[in-house]
């Protein structure tokens, strides 16, 4: 039997066990449909929250470490698998007016950050914006990941180092006894295991565990992506909640509608013409362009945006690893080193209490 089953196979699941095997756990990871099908496959990959500024500090702790894995995490993934997360820097540039408070944060956090408000030095950074991207932030380091090439490598990544998994697996139960973890129950067997990791995205608070103590609903978010050549646009473009990011093929995706509609993927021509007109808004030139495609996935919301990273209070062997809402792959790979710490009862490299069930999410 393993030690500790990961029960959810997006990039949070994929990277706590990941982390788990390294460190000698015995460890199997339970999907309930395909590794990375939800929310890790379908968000945008920008490894940077969208305003950080407005996020709590303890949101911002796990996206700087991030950030710094991330480089080392990408070429480590491509030495096993071959595989090539595209992990590239394009910048962000945030329309908004100057408010010294994005100024301060910058400083603070030792991001390279700059107000820049005429539209020729606008145009200088990405020549494509249109005219009502005029003054805004413009942070250079910030970088992009593609999601589905790097929930790809980490599955490939859990072949070549044999981490044990399963797809098409529901858990349908946590097993308890006495308040402790004994495992779980899937449609077709019980699997015992002495620690149990609750990393199901917007279904984590579905579990009769965890549906009176996290608050985890799914917010619905849809995407279109447009046909284009490599470097018709080169950088992140944020305006009032709507992005542009361009890949390294030359598609460029338009995004994000946020709906609070429960567990509902389906898309809508509504949703298509709001992001494809504040695209054109941003970038004209999309106007001319194919739309390639339009999807919808949900993200694991929280009221503040903070991640629950730590142990059930009430069962013993049961960790909650979910929450991330918007930001599941720039917060993963610290959020899922300091997972490891607390299961491994190692000191945590930063302080666990924010992300604690009695912490406000």
């Amino acid at each position: 039997m393993p030690e500790c089953i990961v029960v959810g196979g997006g990039a949070i699941g994929l990277l706590t066990a990941r982390q788990l095997f390294l460190a000698g756990v015995d460890v199997l990871l339970l999907e309930k449909g395909r590794l990375g099908g939800e929310s890790s496959w379908a968000g945008g990959g920008i490894i940077s929250p969208l305003y950080p500024w407005r996020y709590d500090d303890v949101v911002n702790v796990l996206a700087e470490r991030s950030k710094k894995i991330y480089p080392e995490l990408t070429d480590k993934l491509f030495d096993e698998t071959g595989k090539d997360c595209e992990l590239i820097n394009s910048g962000l540039f945030t329309v908004t007016e100057y408010q010294q408070e994005i100024i301060d944060w910058a400083k603070t956090w030792s991001v390279d950050a700059s107000f820049i408000n005429d539209i020729d030095s606008v145009r200088a950074i990405e020549s494509r914006v249109g005219d009502a991207v005029n003054q805004g932030i413009w942070m250079p380091d910030v970088m992009q990941i593609r999601n589905p090439k790097f929930v790809d490598a980490l599955r490939a990544s859990c072949e070549f180092l044999s981490i044990p998994y399963r797809e098409q697996t529901a858990v349908e139960e946590i097993v308890i006894k006495n308040n402790k973890v004994c495992g779980v129950r899937t449609h077709q067997e019980t699997i015992l295991a002495d620690k149990v990791i609750i990393a199901s995205g917007a279904w984590s608070a579905q579990f009769s565990a965890t549906e009176s103590s996290v608050d985890v609903v799914p917010v619905k978010g849809q995407m279109i992506m447009y046909k284009g050549e490599p470097d018709l646009v080169k950088r992140i473009i944020l305006s009032e909640g709507h992005y542009i990011i361009p890949r390294k093929d030359g598609r460029i995706l338009a995004g994000s509608t946020l709906e609070k509609i429960g567990f509902d993927k389906t898309i809508s021509s509504d949703a298509l013409d709001e992001l494809h007109q504040a695209a054109m808004e941003l970038i004209p030139l999309l106007e001319n362009l194919e739309i390639e495609r339009q999807w919808a996935g949900l993200r694991p919301g929280t009221e503040k945006g903070i991640p629950y990273i730590c142990q059930h209070d009430d069962v013993e062997g049961l960790y909650v690893h979910a929450g991330h809402f918007r930001n599941g792959i720039v917060l993963g790979a610290a959020s899922a080193e300091l997972m490891a710490d607390i299961v491994l009862g190692r000191e945590p490299w930063c302080d666990v209490a924010p992300y604690t069930m009695q912490a406000e999410h």
